[in-house]
Formats: structure tokens, C-alpha cells, sequence
């Protein structure tokens, strides 16, 4: 059985899978979110023969790790790390793109996560440090559809918060918290964390 990606299944929302062959056999993890709780799960599909056999025929999978934390942000940096883990433990699924593909499905994942009420152009953007505020380094993009927009921005997130650095400023809010800003969002919304300044902006 196949599983799409992008749909509900036992209560879990696909937001990536992968599958390949590997010395005749063929091995598959996949990532998923409960988005009613914030919980995130790791599943190793079952090796088989094909690329459609990953889940029997009642679609359950081989295995699993769940996180399930009061906290989803920490639920989800936790199931992509062990995301990764099972991918290289899958033999051929890991390659060296996979970690990027893997954080833009959840980028994608959490920037569809809130509609929307009306269509709205948006410009993601983030300012640096710099020496002075007038040679800080600065991104942004032209005007995109909402939801493209939001997915810009976390990928900015997903960059700048993936290191150990922490820098503390007065207005600035946590990792958790610029995360939510970005998801809830759905007009202009401008915040600091790790001493960067990001924006959605008309």
C-alpha cells in the first residue's frame, strides 16, 4: 500500500516519506504530525519488494517514535533529528540532499498549517547584524502568495536556529515563539530572535 504525502492517515498528517531500493530490497521511513495535539512521529515503512509495499494492506508500518511533549516545537526539532537517524539507518534512503528536502517538507508543512482568510501578497524578509544599521545584511523576497511567503520565512527560521548560538535581546522572542508568529500569521507580522529581525510585510 502507498501512502500520499500531504494526507491524513491514522491520524497522522504525511509530511515526507521517502523509499528506495537497496540491494534488491526496498526500505522507506516517513515523517508525520498530529496537528490536533502537536505531537510528531518517526515510522520505518516495512522492507519489501516495491516501492508500494512500504505499508501492508491495513497501512500500518514497521516501527515508530513518537513525540509527544506539551511543547511542538520541541516535538518537531526531535522528529527531524530522528528523522535523519532513520533515514541513514534505511541503507540507500539517506543521500546529501536529504537533510534539506526533509526541513523543507516541514517548512511547508507548518506554513499551510493556518489558512488564510483572503488571498494576500507578502514580502518575507530578515535583517542582520551588522556593524551598523545602515551595512546590516538583509534578504527579502518579491511579493508572494501568503502561504509561499510563510514558507520563505521559516526556511530563514530553519537557517538562523539551527546552531548553538543564542543571542538574548531586549524584544526579542524565543525560537518556540517565532515559530508560532510565522504559522499564525496571516497579514504583516515583524519580530526579533537571535538578534535578527524577521518580517512578513504588504
Amino acid at each position: 500500500m502507498r501512502i500520499k504525502t500531504g494526507e491524513q492517515h491514522q491520524g497522522w498528517t504525511v509530511v515526507d516519506q521517502a523509499r528506495r531500493e537497496w540491494r534488491g530490497s526496498f526500505e522507506g521511513v516517513w515523517l508525520g504530525a498530529d496537528e490536533s495535539t502537536g505531537h510528531w512521529m518517526v515510522g520505518r515503512q516495512h522492507d519489501g519488494r516495491s516501492m508500494d509495499d512500504g505499508f501492508d494492506t491495513n497501512g500500518n508500518w514497521s516501527t515508530s517514535r513518537q513525540f509527544r511533549e506539551n511543547n511542538e516545537y520541541l516535538n518537531m526539532r526531535r522528529a527531524l533529528a530522528a528523522y535523519d537517524e532513520e533515514a541513514r539507518n534505511a541503507s540507500d534512503v539517506w543521500n546529501g540532499l536529504w537533510d534539506q528536502r526533509a526541513h523543507e517538507a516541514v517548512a511547508r508543512h507548518l506554513a499551510h498549517r493556518v489558512p488564510f482568510p483572503a488571498p494576500a501578497q507578502l514580502s518575507a524578509g530578515w535583517i542582520g547584524r551588522g556593524l551598523t544599521d545602515s551595512h546590516s545584511p538583509m534578504w527579502a523576497t518579491i511579493p508572494l502568495d501568503g502561504p509561499v511567503a510563510k514558507y520563505e520565512l521559516i526556511r530563514c527560521l530553519q537557517g538562523q536556529t539551527r546552531f548553538d548560538e543564542i543571542v538574548a535581546e531586549a524584544g526579542s522572542v524565543s525560537e518556540q515563539e517565532a515559530y508560532q508568529l510565522v504559522i499564525n500569521a496571516t497579514g504583516p507580522v515583524r519580530f526579533v530572535c537571535r538578534g535578527m529581525t524577521f518580517s512578513l510585510s504588504k
